[in-house]
Formats: structure tokens, sequence, C-alpha cells
């Protein structure tokens, strides 16, 4: 049951009007941390005095599993700013009930702002598997408890391979498909990327608001980025390079660079059509006001999108004269020029990439095999499956069958015994080989093609490249599969041929 409210949805409205969004950070602190909450209390109380401020977003899971509930915060933020707060909710180390028990409990909080997030990797030791609830699974179960809840989604245009940025425009397509009201973006600094996904939204017709997430480093996160320690978000070595001649000039100059940087990126976002930003590591209600104030002024002396150019230009000019290169060397971008609005129907023909002679040939093979075996009104079926469920009538028939299983599909494509075999709908590549369990697409910790966990290659790259292949790159945008849930340790062929697996749309 909700419960009754009287908390201002101002996030929605500055979306429904046009008023450019601000929000506050808060990320929690871990469980048991004295006055943990006194700081969100605060900054809440002063957002609610400021209509520039749409709320608070609190993030979840940040600094740890066991961080403050993110539910728990966004009640003290609403109670405290009479505005409804922006929950990021992330899918790490949650089950398919769990996820629906939190939007469930959100929403009876009268909490029904939320952004949709899989998680970043679990930094805490544990001997089992960490699961994870899909971001794309998470917004179709919000939109089915509650249709009229503002979900958001996030989106990284900061990829520069074929594979990982044709991935996140395919999710993002499949997310807003399920039911996403807006996008927000990972961090990054190249606004040529933040240009780009703006052209695309637009070429494909798509209306959902685009908020820009920003984040203003120090030195000690400049290098951590550069070096490439926070999953997804990229620093090229020229960006580098100037920050750390700003910092070479002094605390103070380098201070009033980076204000202005974060100021001119607001400024930017606002010039290509972005609803909003949400600034990263500025948790202080002073600091965003100090933030907003310097965009404004900012907004007045550069009316244009020309004239922000030439100032972000200017800002990022190396001693040798030339400007900063935001992306690495052979970075990809999926426009030379804006396309016209509406002027495309599905993602761009761009890049070389191809699958693999040995993938193309493990395709066939596995196609072969599954239409020969498991296609309805196949001869191979119709046997196959009567053998199946005489087996399954016995304990013994039951195990023999789920170590029958194991033993063939384990070494040729990574088998978990899941008992719901999606490879079907991924061009067969199982989806329990990612460390994540994604079977809706990649998530935005990709590198250079590489996973998050830097272990292999993201395993989407591969299922990319057999789509493409094929023509087949729209079922990417449209196919949704659901969680595993309840089948895990049992045998695939004996709940396919009963009927007991999820129906994939």
């Amino acid at each position: 049951m909700s419960r009754e409210t009287t908390y201002r949805n101002q996030i929605r409205e500055s979306l429904r009007t046009g008023k450019f969004l601000y929000t506050l950070e808060y990320v929690p602190d871990l469980v048991g941390k004295p006055d943990a909450l006194d700081e969100l209390e605060r900054n809440s109380e002063l957002v609610g005095r400021d209509s520039r401020i749409a709320g608070v977003n609190i993030a979840d899971r940040v600094k740890a599993l066991n961080s403050i509930d993110t539910v728990t915060c966004g009640r003290i933020a609403a109670d405290a700013s009479g505005k409804v707060p922006l929950l990021h909710l992330a899918g790490k180390d949650r089950t398919p009930d769990q996820a629906r028990a939190v939007i469930a409990n959100a929403l009876s909080q009268g909490l029904d702002n939320m952004l949709f997030i899989t998680g970043d990797g679990v930094t805490e030791k544990r001997h089992d598997r960490i699961r994870y609830q899909e971001s794309v699974v998470a917004i179709h179960d919000a939109k089915t408890i509650a249709p009229t809840a503002l979900v958001a989604a996030a989106i990284s245009p900061f990829k520069y391979r074929e594979e990982e940025l044709a991935n996140q425009y395919l999710k993002m397509a499949k997310k807003l498909n399920v039911g996403a009201d807006y996008l927000i973006t990972n961090c990054g600094w190249d606004m040529r990327k933040l240009a780009e996904l703006a052209w695309y939204r637009n070429a494909r017709g798509f209306k959902a608001p685009l908020v820009a997430n920003l984040l203003m480093p120090t030195m000690g996160w400049a290098r951590g980025i550069h070096s490439r320690r926070l999953p997804g978000v990229f620093m090229s070595d020229d960006l580098f390079q100037k920050i750390c001649e700003e910092h070479s000039q002094g605390k103070d100059v380098a201070k009033r660079f980076i204000w202005n940087r974060l100021a001119l990126q607001i400024v930017g976002a606002q010039h290509l059509g972005y609803a909003g930003v949400h600034l990263s590591g500025i948790a202080q209600y002073e600091d965003l006001c100090a933030a907003i104030e310097a965009a404004d002024e900012l907004a007045r002396k550069l009316p244009t999108l020309e004239s922000w150019q030439q100032a972000w230009n200017d800002a990022h000019r190396l001693p040798n004269g030339h400007t900063v290169d935001f992306a690495p060397p052979g970075g990809l971008y999926l426009f030379k020029t804006e396309p016209q609005i509406g002027s495309l129907k599905s993602l761009p023909k761009f890049g070389d990439a191809t699958p693999t002679e040995a993938e193309v040939a493990k395709f066939s093979r596995m196609k072969f095999l599954h239409h020969a075996a498991f296609e309805e009104g196949s001869v191979g079926a119709s046997v196959f499956g009567s053998a199946v469920r005489a087996l399954d009538k016995t304990e013994l028939g039951r195990s023999a069958l789920l170590e029958l299983e194991k033993a063939t599909k384990k070494p040729v494509l990574g088998c978990e015994t899941c008992g719901f075999c999606r490879i079907e709908y991924l061009f067969y590549n199982c989806p329990e080989t990612c460390p994540k369990g994604l079977a809706n697409g990649a998530c935005a910790g990709t590198d250079e093609n590489t996973c998050e966990f830097k272990d292999r290659e993201c395993i989407h790259n591969r299922k990319y490249r057999l789509a493409k292949n094929l023509g087949r790159l729209d079922e990417l945008e449209k196919t949704f599969v659901p969680s595993v849930e309840g089948t895990r340790g049992t045998s695939s062929w004996i709940n396919h041929f009963e009927g007991k697996t999820p129906k994939v749309s």
C-alpha cells in the first residue's frame, strides 16, 4: 500500500517543462558510521528551499554492499526537502525477488523516481558467485509494478571501439522499449560524445530526455581514472596531461581550471539540448550552488554553441598549441556531422567488425543442433522431447539428464546449469560466462572491448559481431530476456520440454 505523501516531484516537473535539471548527489556511507545521515538531512533541507534544485539523487551500494539502505536515505531526503529524490537502484548481489522488493519498498514510501543500473563489480571477498539483477529487467519490473513511476536508464556514449559503442546504443534502445522515461549518461569529458548521443537519439526519433553525468576530478581522482581503475570511465592521455599541467601551477590555479571546466560542460550540455546534469563528486549544497552560478554566468557570455565551442577549445589548449584529444588513438565516433532528425531506423552501419571463422562455425553448429533437437515441430525435438519427459519421471532419470547436460554443454558453452537456457537469444553465447550474468546486453564497465573484470573479451561483442553479420541487429534492441528464477541446478532440457521456462519476448 502506498504511503500518502505531500512530496513534490520537481524532477518530473523539470523534465516535463524543460527547466534545466539539477540534483544534489548523496553517496550513502557504510552501516554503523556515526552521524552518517546528518549531512544528508542538512543538505536536503537546503535543497528543499532552493527552486533551482529539483531534489537529491542517492547512490546505491557504491562504497560497499553494506552501505546504508538507499530507500532509507531516500525517505530522509524526501522528508527533509519535501521533494521526491532520485533513487539509484543497483542490481549487484540481488536476486530478482530481492530487486522487486526494493522497488516495492521505495514505492510504499512515496519514492517513485528511480534510476536502474546493473552495478559495478563487487569488491568484497566472496566464495559464492555474485548474482546481478539486470537493469533492463529491473526497468521492466518497475514499469509493470508501477506504470506511472518515473524511471531513468543509464547509457555510456564514451566508448571508442565498434562493438562496445554499438552495444551501448543497442541496449539503450532496449531500455526505452521496456519503459525507461529518460536517460542519464555515465561520466566523461568528451563533449563530442555527448553530442553524438543527442544526435543519435534525435536521428532515431526517440523522445527520452537526456541528463549528462559530469564529474569534477581532483588530482587523485584523475590519476585513478587515467590508470583505468574506475570501471567504464575513460580519461585520455591528453586530458590527464592538461590536468597535471593545471595542478603544477598551484592549488588555487588548479581549482579555477577545474571549476571552469565543469561550468563549461554544463553550458555545453545545455547547448546540446540536454535536459539537465547530474554532478558526481559534488555532495554539498554550497558547492552545487557555486556550480550553478558559475554555469549561469558562463551561459550569458557564451549564448551560442559556436561561442561555447571556442571557449571549450581555448580552455583545453596544450603547451604545443594543440587542443586536447578526449578520445584514445583511433577512437570511433558514430557521425562526422549531425544527421537529420528521424533519419535513422536502426543503428547506423559503421566500422568493420566481423565475426571470426571460429565464431561463425560455432554459431552454425549450435543453430543446427538447436533446430534439430529443440525446435518445436522438428522430428528431432519430438523424439528427444519424448525421451526427456520419460526420464523426468524418475529421480535417477532427472539426475542423469542434468549430468549429461553439464558434460555436453559446459566445455562448449560454459554452461552453469541455470535451468533456463538463453543461448538461442544471444547467438549461442551463454550469458553465464559474463561475470555479471547479463543476457540483455553489455554493462558500461567495458574498456576497449574488454570486460570490466579484465579477464576476457565482453561476451556481448561476439553476439554483436554475429548479429551484424547476419543482418539481425534489430533483435538486440527488441528481444527481452527475463531473469533466471527458481531453476538453477535443474536441467534446461526438462524445463524446455515441460514448458517451465519463462517466455522470451
